[in-house]
């Protein structure tokens, strides 16, 4: 845009003049001027060249002074240098200046509230939102009379103090008290948490009255309870450190009665927030802004990401748009110059910080895509940028489901395991949400079994691990999980995670599956269940024993090896150590070409988990598990000497005749239904 400054002509006015008119504050012209103002700041402003800006917009330009940062100068108006040659600044209050990151911002809002929708915003920092948010507030308060307006955190801190969203509402307040025709008295509420704007008067009985607009501003604090967003009829619900609310989701489907009635939404909810949040405070924010039409809010298309053109997504506020000393005096973005200079700030923490967390966190505050923004923290020592962008290919690929086989095993009349593909069943998200089926997840085959000239399976080709549960029923959200990985190339096969009505049906597909691809497993032994299971059937010989190496990592030299892994703290430190290195590890493509094992895993669950693991026992993390006691049995077999007793029961790899045939890959027993 040009001459900006267009739309900026009432606080110009303020600043040169002190007052935003001269007219006798009697005259018709006052009035006249304050009708349109309030006029421009509810309906919007096009200003004489065509070019237009909202309502929201408008106030916040004129009528809205915030804190920024501007640059010391000398007496002959020379810019201060620091020693190491950075600008020396102060903080000052002034009216802001038009960008082009806010009008984009602004007007996603505006066409949110006019469709009856919502916004989700993510963000970078040092954007100025909460002053934004602030202004919003003040906006509904001085000129929409009987509006309420909300301000929703998750504590009092992010609302209130020197940097909250509600004392920059109230400094605010106060300057247009003091400097414009909008002033509200506050007789009723005038307290740090909600101010009214309405006054007492005497009626004819001696009876107080409360007069007035009546409209209000009103923070509330869930402090970890959901239903405190309940009933908050509203003209504007802000969710303000959206990031930073461990129940927002239930939160906001409380709050959305409140501004929704049958078809009818009269009201406007925003949750904004920044990544770089630890722990799992940042799943609701990341949910609402990946799937935006299920919680009814307007979806644009995503022009941040590669690869996931197409897609649909929340608003999103990179560090490259508005970044300081990368715009023009009319507020538009220097995106190429701004994205340079981040690289070069980036390559600076990199070098000059060993801890990992806090680069992530530097990146996830300060992100250029929506996947930097949504990158998790914690201490997951898995590469969680790269996993990230393996899953995004996938999740953009149109055909990424039509190259999968969904279904379920059955025993034929032969004894034989059959594979009945159904195409109609759904695979399990991550993290999956109380109303998914997860009794009825299939099993899916990314990869059929490998077969010999005459039809066998070679033992030992196929190794797995399970991730089990013992009880029908559960008051958590565990699964059971069990990966197939063909061991020759490295690549995941088959994954069945599912929570089946009965444990003993998921026991029984993952049995069948193990025949399917002749494989044995190695599985967390914390749940008996599928030991006596297996024995029941006699099935025992598709289960192995625990890695002979277990006794180095406990330091309990000479304790009795039995079947499955006991998963103990250090067990699963060191497995995790082991997932990776294994994901890490290069593979050869063609002659010159090699990728990691990361970027080969086809499985859209495993790869949401690994990016966002923790390793708290409080979280369930039911693939993972399975992949570190695939990655134990991976680790056993590589080393693995077999003893005189059990050559004849599973020979080496070399001894097996394998490497001198010819494979072929064919689908052994798979039906389609009918």
């Amino acid at each position: 845009m040009e001459n900006t400054n267009k739309f900026r002509q009432a606080a110009l006015t303020f600043q040169q003049k002190g007052v935003y008119t001269e007219y006798p504050k009697t005259s018709r012209a006052f009035k006249n001027f304050w009708n349109e103002e309030r006029k421009r700041s509810l309906e919007g402003y096009t200003a004489p060249d065509g070019d237009y800006i909202t309502g929201y917009h408008y106030f916040y330009l004129n009528y809205c002074p915030i804190m920024v940062v501007v640059a010391d100068k000398d007496k002959d108006g020379n810019i201060i240098y620091n020693e190491d040659g950075t600008v020396k600044g102060n903080r000052v209050r002034m009216f802001p200046k038009f960008w082009d990151g806010d009008y984009e911002y602004f007007m996603y809002l505006d066409e949110a509230e006019k469709k009856g929708k919502h916004g989700a915003v993510l963000k970078t920092r040092g954007r100025g939102y909460s002053y934004k948010g602030a202004s919003m507030l003040c906006r509904n308060y001085f000129l929409i009379p009987n509006s309420k307006s909300y301000v929703i955190a998750d504590q009092k801190g992010f609302l209130g103090g020197e940097d909250g969203i509600l004392s920059k509402a109230w400094d605010q307040m106060s300057f247009i008290d003091e400097h414009t025709a909008f002033s509200k008295k506050r007789h009723f509420h005038d307290t740090d948490m909600h101010k009214r704007a309405s006054y007492k008067s005497t009626g004819p009985d001696g009876v107080v009255l409360e007069l007035g607009y009546k409209s209000d501003i009103i923070g509330v604090t869930l402090k970890n309870d959901p239903h405190r967003a309940r009933g908050k009829r509203g003209k504007l619900i802000l969710f303000e450190e959206a990031g930073k609310m461990p129940n927002l989701l239930q939160a906001w489907q409380i709050a959305r009665p409140s501004v929704e009635q049958g078809g009818r939404v009269f009201g406007l909810m925003v949750a904004f927030g920044t990544g770089g949040t630890e722990g799992a405070d940042f799943d609701g924010l990341s949910e609402l802004f990946d799937n935006p039409r299920g919680y009814n809010i307007l979806p644009v298309k995503n022009i941040w990401d590669e690869n996931m053109e197409g897609t649909e997504c929340g608003f999103f506020m990179p560090e490259y748009m508005n970044l300081e000393g990368y715009y023009d005096e009319d507020g538009n973005s220097d995106r190429d110059g701004a994205l340079k200079s981040i690289q070069a700030d980036r390559e600076i923490v990199l070098k000059h910080t060993k801890d990992k967390t806090a680069y992530k966190r530097y990146i996830a505050e300060k992100p250029v895509t929506t996947v930097e923004a949504r990158m998790k923290l914690s201490s997951n020592l898995f590469p969680t940028m790269d996993l990230v962008g393996v899953l995004a290919k996938h999740e953009v690929d149109p055909s990424y489901e039509d190259r999968l086989l969904k279904g379920f095993f059955e025993i034929n009349t032969l004894g034989e395991v059959e594979f009945i593909e159904d195409k109609k069943l759904k695979i399990l998200n991550f993290p999956h949400k109380k109303e998914d089926d997860v009794s009825s997840a299939p099993v899916i085959i990314y990869q059929p079994p490998t077969m010999m000239p005459d039809g066998t399976i070679p033992h030992g080709l196929y190794i797995a691990g399970i991730d089990p549960y013992d009880h029908d029923q559960s008051t958590t959200s565990s699964l059971g999980s069990v990966i197939v990985m063909n061991k020759l190339s490295n690549q995941i096969v088959a994954e069945y995670t599912a929570r089946p009505n009965t444990a003993k049906e998921y026991y029984e597909q993952v049995r069948r599956l193990l025949m399917f691809y002749n494989a044995r497993a190695l599985y967390e032994n914390e749940r008996k269940g599928i030991f006596d299971y297996f024995e029941l059937k006699g099935s025992l010989h598709l289960l192995t024993e625990e890695p002979y190496f277990i006794q180095d990592i406990i330091k309990k030299p000479g304790v009795s090896r039995k079947v499955g892994l006991k998963m103990t703290e250090q067990v699963k430190r060191y497995g995790e150590g082991l997932v990776n290195t294994w994901l890490l590890d290069m593979h050869d493509v063609t002659k010159n070409t090699t990728i990691l094992n990361l970027h080969r895993i086809p499985s859209l669950g495993l790869l949401k988990e690994l990016a966002v693991y923790d390793p708290n026992p409080k979280k369930n993390f039911d693939r993972v598990m399975a992949l570190i006691c695939l990655m134990y049995q991976l680790r056993a077999e590589i080393t693995f000497i077999p003893k005189t007793e059990n050559v004849n029961a599973l020979p080496p790899m070399h001894m097996r005749g394998f490497f001198s045939r010819m494979l072929k890959d064919e689908l052994i027993a798979i039906k389609k239904p009918n």
